[in-house]
């Protein structure tokens, strides 16, 4: 664990600080203080501030626990890492729990192997917290709004575009292809070497920017690409705390960071985006496409997202006279305005992704060229919304 702590337990019942007394024996000098209080006792507590790690035993079905569990965290500095417990915890139950802020959610019963993983998530969170904080490089999630409707060629070409633009300023671009089980970054930018993710997470245990940098490949356009596993693999392959370790290394190496998100919505997903700079949400204008779309932005709603800075990508737009259907009415639909659109030039796309390049090397006065541009020229001059965003910290989601 590299630290010793002194952890605190706010806890509820005497059987439970029992069975946390008998686990959480000989662990490397670690002090606990397990006490059975009330959480709303909490607040006037002097001694939590100077802790090194609070355990809170918390019901989830209590509108009242969870409020002051939320006032508890808002009053800690951030550096003070906080851990709740729980009886029964559904999914759910941990996605509300994780958005208050804590460092994880602990199932009951108890194991060691879950305390210690909590006190090495906290020895984390607090070395972090001492430590200057370096720049971070912008992140860009992509989002499908259907199957099918171009998000990843959006995500690759916009990718290349940028990488062509940074590098006058010394700055570099990598896209992360989080779709598991579909990928096909690599096969688009026509990548032979398909080291990545696979090897990454392999070696997690080292995970540094050195390994990073050589489970790339780089792509004529400058663009450095992170590979989705050549063979399918679950989605729970990737813990989420191997993924967050793997975005702040990934960020402070790189300007701009691309991650192509798979289909299906998993927690790791989510926390990505949580972190996001900015969000491409690609569809086309179909029936579909624009249904899926308008899911995918109630989704976010209801997981408490939709203050992210989404864009809207409406592909392979044609602007037919006379249509009955335009853009105020997928506008409409959508409750949201179409921030980009990208002409339907399939014969320049397809010619570009047959080749593994850029459009710009295939028909650089395109109109499909010119509107992915204007998407990247809006993400090389974008800001950084790190000021306002909290920072997720990721759980050990029971029966991961």
């Amino acid at each position: 664990m590299g630290e010793n702590l002194n952890v605190v337990g706010m806890l509820r019942t005497p059987q439970l600080r029992s069975a946390l007394a008998e686990v959480c024996t000989d662990m490397n000098g670690t002090k606990f203080d397990l006490r059975i209080a009330p959480l709303e006792l909490s607040a006037a507590d002097a001694s939590l501030p100077g802790s090194d790690l609070i355990i809170v035993e918390i019901d989830t079905r209590s509108a009242d626990d969870v409020e002051r569990l939320r006032t508890l965290v808002e009053q800690l500095s951030p550096g003070t890492p906080v851990v709740a417990t729980a009886a029964e915890a559904t999914l759910d139950d941990v996605r509300k729990l994780m958005r208050l802020g804590l460092v994880d959610v602990l199932p009951q019963p108890v194991q060691r192997d879950d305390v210690l993983a909590a006190l090495e998530h906290a020895s984390r969170v607090r070395k972090a917290a001492r430590r200057p904080q370096a720049a971070k490089g912008r992140l860009v999630s992509v989002l499908k709004g259907g199957g099918g409707v171009g998000a990843t060629t959006v995500a690759v070409q916009a990718g290349c575009c940028l990488a062509q633009t940074l590098q006058k300023r010394g700055q570099e671009v990598c896209i992360l292809d989080f779709d598991v089980q579909g990928g096909t970054v690599a096969l688009y930018l026509d990548l032979k070497d398909r080291t990545g993710l696979a090897d990454l997470v392999s070696a997690q245990d080292r995970l540094d920017g050195e390994l990073l940098r050589g489970a790339m490949t780089r792509h004529p356009s400058g663009l450095n690409v992170v590979a989705a596993p050549p063979d399918v693999m679950p989605l729970d392959t990737f813990s989420a705390d191997f993924v967050r370790r793997l975005l702040d290394i990934v960020r402070q190496e790189f300007a701009v960071v691309i991650v192509d998100l798979p289909p299906t919505w998993c927690l790791w997903s989510f926390d990505i985006l949580r972190q996001s700079d900015d969000v491409l949400l690609v569809t086309q204008m179909t029936v579909p496409g624009v249904r899926q779309a308008r899911r995918q932005l109630d989704t976010l709603g209801a997981e408490g997202l939709d203050e992210l800075p989404v864009r809207v990508v409406l592909n392979r737009y044609e602007k037919r006279w006379g249509e009955a259907v335009g853009l105020k009415e997928v506008e409409k639909a959508l409750e949201h305005k179409i921030d980009f659109t990208v002409a339907n030039d399939y014969r320049t796309v397809s010619e570009a992704l047959n080749q593994g390049l850029s459009i710009a090397d295939v028909r650089r006065r395109s109109k499909a060229f010119k509107n992915i541009s204007k998407i990247s020229d809006a993400l090389a001059v974008a800001g950084s919304r790190k000021e306002e965003r909290v920072e997720p910290h990721l759980a050990n989601v029971p029966g991961r």
